[in-house]
């Protein structure tokens, strides 16, 4: 029977090269060495390219807010000033320009939706699919690596949406 240290050197004869590990444990009485893989961290596994495509089509889907509520807040301001000079109202109609407010800034965020969606499946879907497949990412991994970034918050927003 040989001692430990004798199996150690005789297991070292068959480590792998470097950078590569294993793992020695005892079974039965007997050491057995076993292939130990790191996982990859999710930001080795998207690229500084990749990256790169990520934060260009967060930054395009932010764009497309400042339209909607640009033309929303101008519309509502117009239709206060229009309704207030038609109907002749005074101040003690405010209600009537808070109930218009609201009705503006559902129809800027259904709005946003709509251009975001639309967006994403017309430009960034087909770029992020050639991306995760060159760098063998599932769906789920790319979700996993957009949550890592707070600055990627839409881009993480509309791709969720688009995934049920």
């Amino acid at each position: 029977m040989s001692t430990p240290f004798e199996e150690l050197e005789y297991l070292a004869d068959f480590l792998p090269d470097e950078g590569e590990s294993v793992i020695v444990s005892r079974s039965h009485g007997e050491l057995t060495c076993e292939n130990f893989q790191k996982e990859r961290s999710l930001d080795e596994m998207a690229s500084p390219e990749f990256y790169g495509h990520l934060v260009h089509a967060n930054e395009r889907l932010n764009s497309l807010i400042a339209r909607p509520v640009w033309i929303s807040t101008l519309s509502w301001f117009w239709a206060c000033v229009l309704m207030h000079n038609y109907f002749g109202l005074g101040w003690e109609s405010w209600y009537l320009d808070l109930g218009l407010a609201l009705v503006a800034m559902a129809a800027s965020f259904v709005a946003i939706r709509l251009r975001q969606d639309f967006y994403f499946k017309k430009e960034v879907r087909p770029t992020l699919n050639r991306q995760m497949y060159g760098s063998n990412l599932s769906k789920y991994a790319l979700v996993g690596v957009i949550r890592q970034r707070p600055e990627l918050r839409t881009l993480l927003d509309t791709l969720s949406r688009s995934l049920h």
